[in-house]
């Protein structure tokens, strides 16, 4: 835990063999623009919070995002790919404010408030997702498009105050 917090000089971290973040691992580390995890498979919450410059989270082989905010206040964060990973939990992208791409193509369930205030989402597409909780997408002004072939479940206020949608696709 804490391993690298508020290491504010940090610009840069690669970590090849690494499987594992512990929580708030990261956290505070305003400076970071860039990391390489390709063999972490567990991030933990707050593993990121408020490393306001991180730009791109590409995490190919994370299976799990455990807790909240494990990218909360990453406002320079625009792209966020995780391709295994099944479960995006609470808050995990919350006040994201710069996040404009999410690729998430395994996961079945989205969290409450998981992209709360990702102001600059336009466009939602998760092929597997089954479950969208309590306002996952609330407050998401530019999303216009979203796509849940599968869903079978969307929790009160999920697409809340989602200003610019103008097409959605539920099975329902």
């Amino acid at each position: 835990m804490y391993a690298f917090t508020g290491c504010s000089a940090l610009t840069q971290a690669d970590f090849p063999v690494c499987t594992s973040i512990s929580s708030a691992g990261f956290y505070e580390c305003k400076n970071l623009i860039s990391v390489s995890f390709p063999s972490c498979t567990f991030i933990g919450h707050y593993a990121f919070k408020s490393c306001y410059s991180l730009a791109q989270a590409n995490f190919p082989a994370c299976t799990t995002i455990e807790g909240s905010q494990a990218f909360g206040y990453c406002s320079s964060l625009s792209q966020a790919n995780f391709p295994v990973c099944t479960t995006i939990p609470e808050q995990t992208f919350y006040h994201c404010d710069g996040l404009a791409q999410v690729s998430f193509p395994a996961c079945t369930i989205i969290g409450s408030n998981a992209f709360l205030y990702c102001s600059k989402l336009a466009y939602a597409n998760f092929p597997l997702c089954t479950t969208i909780s309590y306002a996952a997408f609330r407050s998401c002004f530019l999303l216009s498009q979203a796509s849940f072939p599968v869903c079978t479940s969307v929790g009160p206020n999920a697409f809340q105050q989602c200003y610019a949608l103008t097409q959605i696709s539920l099975p329902v």
